[in-house]
């Protein structure tokens, strides 16, 4: 199946998944994404974006694979019951398997799966920090962890 990219007003014709993956891990990041279409004419931005999304995960270490199954199945949940869950204590080594996704993801050329939810007890209390899975890519995330 060939895929046909429009990436900076050229279009490029990529004959394996492997050769569109190259094309947009070496320049996704640079510009906006491309559009996607195989051969068939079809929009394949949905199949990209499962794409893309199970190709982070694939290569997380198995410490962030888990804190993302975690915040999969949970919904929303606060960093407390999230660092009792991973089994992590030391705030930094926490805030490492975070930034490692967010630098991944960014490597893959899309945004971090995961949104930080900051609230006030009362609106004045402490902060609470709340965690869950990006809607536009629950799907995926879900689906790349099942496998």
């Amino acid at each position: 199946m060939a895929y046909k990219v429009k990436y900076e007003g050229y279009e490029v014709e990529c004959d394996t998944v492997e050769d569109l993956r190259a094309l947009l891990n070496q320049n996704g990041a640079k510009s906006p994404r491309p559009t996607v279409e195989s051969s068939n004419g079809s929009n394949g931005q949905a199949d990209r974006d499962e794409r893309v999304v199970s190709g982070l995960v694939g290569k997380l270490r198995d410490e962030q694979r888990e804190l993302l199954r975690i915040i999969s199945t949970k919904g929303t949940i606060t960093r407390q019951d999230l660092c009792q869950a991973v089994g992590v204590s030391d705030p930094h080594e926490f805030a490492g398997l975070l930034i490692g996704i967010t630098k991944s993801a960014a490597g893959s050329g899309i945004e971090s799966p995961i949104k930080k939810i900051t609230e006030r007890a009362n609106g004045r209390g402490p902060r609470i920090y709340k965690y869950k899975i990006r809607d536009d890519v629950r799907g995926e995330v879900k689906a790349a962890l099942a496998q």
